[in-house]
């Protein structure tokens, strides 16, 4: 076997002890010098390959912007059997796809982070791939019938109701919604016979349109292990490439297979020599090496030198001992200090260059520029990027590797990063845009009838507790009718047209038992809601005293932010979610105002709470008030204890923790210092309960994980609660605390959108088997993870990790469990969190908010044996991070499994989508009964029209009652004789005359599939507004196509209920050409009277049905004008 040297004669040049941290601005400065089009950046492996081209194209985006930079990562093929495998093919075909299309994108840098495995491992034949594709442009002629069989057959693209995820298709009139694979959103083609006349990119979540596009590329989602050849990776390089290496004989020594050959071509297998057999003479190799250590490929090539080195200004190490105040004396001098180094060097004739990722980096660089006199001479430039080290270069270095960079040719040039500045640990770094996925809204979502199944229970609203039979297509005559099918008591069937599906709600009972089925017109039914509508009316009542109450004891008013909270924010180093900022801004609202806050935040696990919090904490320290921190367990005291004396290092606030971690010593000690008010922030356990811990002046109380706490420690916050503001934190909200949080009682922030880069976790329900249990572990062993298994019994949870290192003899295994000491348990941890073992067997210790970055796969023993929420809360341990987390629910393989314990693991296998913490505790709320969520009083009523209902009544109770304008509105019913709910229709009266009957509806050919239909409806009826009815219309006509008379006509027939609404009215009929419109005001005796224009009923003057809407639209509007006026 021989090794791989480039060969001379071949462009490539080596430089040694050039630091890391120049590498990127080196590659950045090169493309853009060269005009380099295509790049390839060769690391050890994908995390440190990534970071790398993150940071070449965050300087090209930034100092070269005239050529837009596209940016991947090419990993080698997965196994099939990977959970991941079709994700990691889709973001290979893009590579390759833009490889093959690259003349298409003018003007553009192509830049590829990844490693010698991927590069020579099997890829596609380039012709074959080439063949695979197709290219759609607007104006070009396509067979609308062949391009749909294209991409279900030949494509091997799955045909959905709606298009959200890479390798989907939806066809809905003239218009396919497609995504393709090799790209990272979703297109819209707009069809007008066989003619492309738009293509629009939409957003999978809202379905709504985003951008247009000229030209879209399609891959074939197909990708067999039989058509892919080792080293064809090269044969899609048709232009010059520059190849970028860091540490080349390191990678020689890793990837020994990739940079050695066989000159015997029978033995012959890939390797890198492939890359200088093809005709491209142009290329380039650059290799880098911080130590003279070997040079790898480039032994016969041409050396570099340089001085360049990596920015070490001051070795500053951070005192431990100090006191919070010291701390952060220290703290400001290390920066101040730091900032005169960087001035030294400016003064020698350097260019000082700041890298910082967030503005608040910069601002707070600036103002420390401005504090001190001496360091105004200081003019630094700054480029928004969150790198981790800086470097020097002296003048000819800076000259000759970095003129991107330079201004000046005559000085050096010293890059420094705000993170050293300031002492931080890690920079914001940019979010770079990844495929699109659906995010979905939970709360409050509408009844989803594909998820029905015959005999579940449902609520008719004007006709009480049923049965789901079917959803189908009702023929009567010559004419058909979509219909929900329902059965009531005694057998009696109810087909509920599509248009009236708003009527219908999950039935949530009180306990498990079956409900009985209400009569079809019979009197108990009207009974029962009237009664259930008065006692929802005085519970509402009750709910507002209580909250006026609170009200009126005024609690403490927090100033407005100050520049010191301003600061604190920014430290954050991720990307907050819109969700995030906006719970965020709401608990500071709540906190500024006279009135005692009571908010409860609800995000899915590892969405950002906590921040929320150290947020809202921050806040109260800096206005002298103290703040308690209550955490369900031990561990979780100490995970917060760490990350708020991590994120608060800056500044001199005094933290502790009150849990059994601590010595009966330590504990009186922290007791006296709370008392005595030197103690800013103080977590603990239930332990903060205790009679002899009591604050000097407590301004905020934080409850993480709220559903952990029983009852006793409820009555115990409620006393605190009156008086102080309250911030609870929960992922799945217990029912009681969900049910207030809807119906209004409490201030709710949701936080529904996941961080950047989250991925959903993947879930299996599998019967446990040696061969799952080794696919789990070493699919996490081999990308360097670790793994929680989950065992619930103390008594067999050694035996249980025998088994595991039996099996698994390399993997590293340790034990926790709640039996074992304060300190033995806090060891297991740490040393966990350390990796000094590859997996923990436990118990359900785990459950409360640890987070473990590099644990990112948990095996749960015996899963039907959890609650849901406790099943959602443990699955949530991890993925946390960036890296998808996998979660195997194991069933023991000799037991059956109880219907309902079916029925939970079903729910957490399918709710996968983030954000689902919500609808997890509804569906509990639904498996479990609503139990005694409301005292002994209304919980007839709930058992009577369900769980749903009820919340809807008291949910309009509450809004009626605090005077809400749009709830005070009556209910109005529109009656035209001129439309008709199915097709349009001619129709003969007695004078001879034909009338035109307009259908009012959503017809199928508009919208295929009933779930869409179903939605549309629903969505209409809830609809209050005609801002919402015309915001609805340009959705549809986005999504469906221009929609047809039948649905202007629905959405005319909405806007004339809602303005009738508004109006005053609670009937509108019309009767041949009169326009009846009953006024909801009686007289005297009850009589009804309708409006009377100059004592006349209103007539319509038009023949045309969509006119006659028109008329009746603009007579409504007359009437409200008059009124306002």
């Amino acid at each position: 076997m021989k090794r791989v040297v480039i060969p001379k004669g071949i462009p490539a040049k080596f430089a040694h002890s050039f630091p890391e941290s120049a590498t990127a601005a080196l590659a950045a400065n090169h493309i853009a010098q060269t005009n380099s089009s295509l790049s390839i950046l060769v690391e050890e492996s994908i995390p440190k390959a990534e970071e790398w081209g993150e940071d070449v194209a965050s300087f090209l985006e930034n100092l070269h912007p005239e050529k837009k930079t596209y940016f991947y990562l090419f990993d080698s093929s997965p196994d099939p059997n990977h959970p991941d495998a079709f994700e990691r093919i889709c973001e290979r075909l893009t590579v390759l796809s833009q490889l093959i299309n690259q003349d298409i994108v003018e003007n553009s840098n192509i830049l590829i982070a990844t490693t010698p495995e991927a590069i020579v491992g099997p890829c596609p034949k380039h012709e074959k791939k080439k063949k695979s594709e197709i290219s759609l442009q607007v104006g070009q002629e396509c067979e609308f019938e062949k391009l749909c069989s294209k991409l279900a057959t030949d494509f091997d693209y799955s045909s959905e109701v709606l298009c959200e995820e890479p390798g989907q298709f939806s066809i809905r009139g003239g218009l396919i919604d497609v995504y393709p694979v090799n790209s990272d959103k979703p297109a819209r083609i707009d069809f007008f016979g066989n003619d492309i006349e738009e293509i629009r990119t939409y957003d999978p979540t809202s379905q709504r349109a985003d951008g247009t596009l000229s030209e879209i590329i399609i891959s074939s989602a197909h990708s067999e292990a039989q058509d892919e050849v080792a080293g064809e990776f090269f044969e899609y390089l048709k232009r010059p490439v520059f190849w970028f290496f860091r540490e080349p004989e390191h990678l020689l020594n890793s990837y020994p297979l990739v940079f050695h050959y066989s000159e015997k071509t029978q033995n012959s297998r890939s390797s890198f020599a492939n890359a200088f057999k093809s005709d491209n003479k142009d290329s380039f190799f650059l290799g880098t090496s911080e130590i003279q250590a070997g040079m790898g490929i480039f032994d016969d090539s041409e050396q570099m030198q340089s001085s360049v080195s990596s920015i070490e200004l001051i070795n500053f190490q951070k005192p431990t001992l100090l006191d919070s105040s010291a701390q952060f004396e220290n703290d400001k001098r290390h920066r101040t200090s730091y900032l005169f180094e960087l001035l030294k060097y400016q003064d020698e004739g350097k260019e000082i260059i700041i890298t910082s990722g967030a503005d608040a980096e910069r601002k707070r660089i600036e103002d420390l520029i401005k504090e001190e006199s001496s360091l105004q001479r200081l003019a630094p430039r700054y480029l928004p990027i969150g790198l981790r080290t800086g470097f020097i270069a002296e003048p000819n270095d800076s000259q000759k590797y970095f003129q991107l960079f330079a201004q000046d040719a005559k000085k050096g040039l010293l890059l420094a990063t705000a993170r050293e500045i300031l002492g931080r640990e890690r920079s914001r770094r940019p979010t770079r845009s990844k495929k699109a996925i659906v995010q979905r809204k939970e709360v409050d979502q509408a009844l989803d009838f594909s998820e029905l199944i015959e005999g579940d229970y449902l609520v008719h609203h004007q006709h009480g507790v049923c049965q789901f039979q079917k959803l189908g297509f009702l023929e009567e005559g010559k004419k058909g009718e979509e219909a929900i099918t329902l059965e009531f008591a005694d057998g009696l069937l109810l087909h509920v047209p599509l248009q009236e599906s708003h009527l219908l709600s999950r039935y949530i009972g009180l306990k498990k038992a079956r409900p009985k089925l209400a009569k079809l017109g019979g009197k108990s039914w009207a009974k029962t809601k009237q009664a259930a509508e008065l006692a929802a009316l005085d519970l509402a009542a009750d709910l507002l005293r209580l909250q006026a109450t609170r009200d009126a004891q005024k609690g403490y008013a927090f100033s407005k932010d100050e520049q010191w909270q301003k600061e604190f924010e920014d430290s954050f180093p991720y990307t907050e979610t819109k969700d995030q900022i906006k719970a965020i801004n709401e608990v500071k609202q709540d906190m500024e105002k006279e009135q005692a806050m009571d908010r409860l935040v609800c995000g899915d696990v590892g969405f950002g709470k906590t921040e929320v919090a150290l947020r809202a904490a921050f806040k109260a320290v800096m206005d002298g008030k103290q703040v308690a921190l209550l955490a369900p367990t031990t561990i979780l005291c100490q995970q917060h204890l760490n990350l708020f004396r991590h994120r608060m290092a800056d500044y001199p606030f005094a933290i502790e923790m009150l849990s059994r971690f601590r010595t009966p010593g330590q504990q009186k000690k922290i007791i006296d210092a709370t008392k005595a008010g030197s103690v800013d922030i103080l977590i603990g356990t239930h332990r903060l309960f205790s009679e002899d811990v009591s604050f000097k002046d407590l301004g905020l109380l934080i409850i993480d994980e709220e559903q952990r706490f029983g009852v006793q420690h409820k009555e115990s916050i409620k006393k605190i609660r009156a008086q102080v503001d309250v911030l609870t934190l929960s992922a799945t909200p217990i029912p009681r605390t969900l049910y207030f949080a809807m119906v209004g009682a409490r201030s709710l922030s949701t936080i529904e959108t996941a961080p950047v880069n989250r991925r959903p976790i993947r879930t299996e329900v599998v019967k446990n088997s040696p061969e799952i249990l080794a696919k789990a572990i070493q699919t996490e062993i081999k990308r360097n993870g670790q793994i929680f298994y989950l065992h619930n019994r103390v008594k067999t949870i050694y035996s249980v990790a025998r088994k595991i290192e039996e099996q698994f003899p390399k993997v590293r295994v340790g034990i926790g469990h709640g039996q074992m000491s304060e300190k033995e348990l806090e060891q297991v941890m740490t040393d966990f969190v350390a990796h000094k073992f590859d997996l923990l067997v436990c118990t359900t210790i785990i459950e409360s908010g640890l987070d473990i970055p590099n644990c990112n796969t948990i095996i749960i023993d015996a899963a039907d044996k959890f609650g849901l929420s406790q099943l959602y809360q443990l699955r949530g341990r991890v993925g946390r991070f960036t890296r998808q987390a996998y979660a195997y629910l194991f069933l023991n393989r000799h037991l059956t499994v109880s219907d309902q314990a079916r029925k939970r693991l079903s729910t957490i296998r399918q709710i996968n989508n983030f954000g689902a913490g919500f609808k997890i505790a509804l569906r509990d709320l639904e498996l479990r009964g609503a139990g005694n969520l409301l005292g002994s009083e209304q919980s007839g009523h709930v058992a009577g029209i369900g769980f749903e209902l009820y919340c809807r009544l008291l949910r309009e109770s509450v809004s009626r009652l605090k005077g809400e304008e749009i709830s005070l509105r009556p209910t109005a019913t529109v009656r035209l004789d001129f439309l008709t709910s199915g097709d349009s229709e001619e129709e003969e009266d007695f004078e001879g005359k034909n009338i035109s009957q307009l259908g009012s509806y959503f017809p199928d050919k508009y919208a295929s599939e009933p779930r869409l239909r179903i939605e549309a409806y629903r969505k209409l009826a809830l609809m209050k507004e005609t801002v919402e009815i015309n915001d609805y219309l340009e959705e549809i006509t986005d999504r469906f196509g221009p929609p047809p008379d039948e649905v202007i006509a629905l959405l005319k027939e909405t806007e004339i209920r809602c303005l009738a609404e508004e109006a005053g009215f609670d009937l509108i009929e019309t009767r041949k050409n009169e326009i009846y419109a009953r006024l909801i005001k009686r007289g005297k005796e009850g009589t009804k009277h309708f409006h009377r224009k100059a004592g006349k009923i209103p007539s319509l003057s038009s023949k045309v049905p969509l006119l006659k809407l028109n008329e009746i639209i603009r007579f409504l509007k007359i009437v409200i004008h008059g009124k306002q006026n």
